[in-house]
């Protein structure tokens, strides 16, 4: 559970897979915590992930979990660059 909506950390993760691994990778990420949608998407990535977790770290270890699943080539993350 999130403490305040000020401390929320906001991503787009761009993912790019081996061929014919779109949906397998889309349903693992589709399930980790922090992650509030994924799909595939024609582009440069193949799949992109929703993310909002409580701090950088937990950016960070999403990332990297992201990152490890088997078929997964590359990674990118967007942070969100909100003005307050």
């Amino acid at each position: 559970m999130m403490a305040s909506e000020e401390s929320v950390v906001k991503a787009c993760v761009l993912i790019r897979v081996r061929p014919a691994e779109h949906y397998s990778v889309v349903e693992k990420i589709a399930s980790f915590d922090g992650v509030k949608a994924a799909f595939a998407v024609v582009g440069n990535a193949d799949v992109v992930a929703r993310i909002e977790v409580r701090n950088m770290q937990a950016l960070g270890a999403l990332g990297t979990k992201i990152g490890d699943l088997a078929g997964v080539v590359t990674t990118e993350t967007l942070v969100t660059a909100e003005a307050r």
